[in-house]
């Protein structure tokens, strides 16, 4: 006869009590063991070698910072100005498919498709191997136009012919650590983890009509990567990174990577001169109110020079 479902959950779980109980018996028996064992003596030469393992350990790691000041390579200060291609798609789907609706807000709303935008990061390095950084950017961008089909946006439709003022909002900081697998002042070859908050903010308002719409995403991404840097000569550095780290669930999610190449100039100890590439990709999604799911995907890529202060 083959045992039911219920019978066999009943099976399982007296196997788990069983188990459970057995478990609980040994531990005692080897509790009441360790009572019995006389406590050892301890050894005055273990005791010697860990204080000076301990002090010998103390001392490199102040070595290793001093000689990060040395090198004016603790701190970092690091401001670009990126001059960005973006690309950014809005696409809403309904209840069971009902709607299924694509927006290129470039194309179809006459968005800036490219901008200037400021960047600023800091990064301490806490030892030879460690540290931390923080860096934030921020993208705003605005259009009037009147639009040539009609447009529809979370529920409300806009008429052909109608006058619309649009925008899309871009507010992102991350923070993370980083670890170098080199021992130098000049190099990091190693990985970083870090998180990335995002805040999107998109939407419509109409010129002679009182209708608005918008649609406001904050979400943190994590991310996962390599970086390295290295002193090519005296007065040449290289910089590059690179990360992605993809989160999905049944009613949020996202993808998102990035990289970025960097040439730095150095015509001082404390000042580098930074020409570099960069691109980040960015697809989110979320349930938002009204049974839709707002899908965005965003993208930036290009050119960028700024100033790192090295102290």
């Amino acid at each position: 006869m083959v045992p039911t479902n219920r019978q066999i959950r009943v099976l399982l779980q007296k196997l788990i009590i069983l188990l459970f109980f057995v478990f609980i018996t040994l531990t005692i028996r080897a509790s009441d063991n360790n009572y019995l064992v006389q406590e050892p003596i301890p050894d005055s030469t273990n005791i010697s070698n860990h204080k000076r393992h301990k002090l010998e350990k103390k001392k490199k790691k102040a070595e290793g910072i001093q000689l990060l000041k040395d090198k004016h390579s603790r701190f970092l200060i690091k401001y670009d100005l990126v001059f960005a291609n973006l690309k950014t798609r809005v696409t809403f789907n309904g209840p069971r498919g009902i709607l299924n609706l694509s927006l290129s807000l470039e194309d179809n709303l006459k968005l800036p498709s490219h901008a200037a935008f400021s960047s600023l990061a800091f990064v301490y390095r806490a030892t030879l191997r460690s540290g931390l950084y923080v860096n934030y950017y921020g993208i705003n961008r605005n259009e009037s136009i009147v639009i040539q089909e009609d447009l529809y946006f979370l529920g409300d439709t806009i008429p052909a012919g109608s006058g619309v003022d649009t925008y899309f909002n871009t507010q992102i900081v991350s923070a993370g650590y980083i670890f170098s697998a080199l021992i130098k002042p000049d190099a990091y070859l190693g990985f970083f983890a870090n998180l990335y908050v995002i805040a999107l903010n998109t939407g419509f308002s109409t010129i002679n009509e009182n209708k608005s719409e918008k649609l406001a995403l904050t979400m943190p991404l994590p991310n996962i990567g390599f970086v390295g840097s290295f002193k090519l000569t005296k007065w040449l550095m290289f910089y590059g990174s690179i990360g992605v780290f993809s989160l999905n669930t049944e009613d949020y999610g996202g993808l998102i990577s990035n990289y970025n190449l960097s040439l730095g100039i150095i015509p001082a100890r404390w000042l580098v001169i930074n020409l570099s590439y960069t691109e980040l990709n960015i697809r989110v999604y979320n349930n938002i109110e009204k049974e839709i799911d707002a899908v965005v995907e965003y993208n930036f890529r290009g050119p960028a020079i700024g100033l790192s202060f090295k102290f």
